[in-house]
């Protein structure tokens, strides 16, 4: 009698969800989005790849902590269903036919598995690195562009990036007892090249203001010998 049950339920899952707009998707809360996600990657199979809580395959990654990994949002987890190695180079996972309304739902399931043994602070300080990492790259392209050599910021921020892919598989080993010392030193690295980045912008003020003045100069000679050859 209890898995009649369970089946209805399930069958009336589907039913429901299959009759379910996107327009509609869109006013549901998290905890029926959460629950239609888990009924696509039921009914898609997901977990002959993939590992929640310890039950499923280990031919992919272990998505137990998937919504720690903070690079990896709604939008991140839609484009990579529709087409995995455009999103992740090299990946082996075969492109999933999803429905609109059955992407967005699955990738609410996705960032909603996460971590409680992640300390809130230490999540807080990996969410600041990313977004600051973030800035630094705007930050060394202009600089680039202005003709500065950034070789030494480049590498900096590839360490800074080697830190948080190093936070992130930890995270989907479980292996956290390591992710506050990488996480500092995420931050720091940041810091270094927003602080780099700023001396840059300084100089290349710097270097605009002395142009000026150059250029200011270099008219007013022009008009001096000009006015000075009227006067002969």
């Amino acid at each position: 009698m209890r898995k009649l049950l369970i089946l209805f339920i399930v069958i009336s899952t589907v039913i429901i969800f299959k009759n379910t707009t996107y327009a509609e998707l869109q006013g549901m809360n998290t905890d029926e989005l959460v629950s239609i996600g888990k009924e696509v990657y039921d009914r898609k199979g997901c977990a002959g790849c993939h590992k929640i809580a310890g039950a499923g395959g280990d031919l992919g990654p272990d998505l137990t902590n998937e919504g720690n990994i903070l690079p990896h949002n709604i939008q991140w987890h839609k484009d990579h269903f529709k087409d995995p190695s455009s999103v992740v180079p090299g990946s082996m996972m075969p492109k999933v036919d999803l429905l609109e309304r059955e992407a967005e739902a699955l990738a609410v399931y996705m960032i909603s598995l996460k971590s409680t043994d992640l300390p809130k602070d230490i999540e807080v300080s990996i969410k600041t690195a990313h977004e600051k990492l973030g800035e630094a790259r705007k930050g060394i392209d202009e600089i680039k562009k202005s003709g500065f050599n950034v070789d030494a910021l480049e590498v900096k921020y590839a360490q800074g990036w080697t830190r948080l892919e190093t936070i992130n598989n930890m995270i989907y080993t479980h292996n956290l007892a390591g992710v506050s010392r990488e996480t500092d030193d995420a931050v720091n690295i940041t810091r270094e090249i927003m602080q780099d980045v700023l001396s840059y912008q300084k100089e290349l003020e710097h270097r605009v203001i002395v142009s000026i003045v150059f250029i200011v100069l270099i008219v007013i000679i022009v008009v001096l010998v000009f006015l000075k050859v009227l006067t002969v």
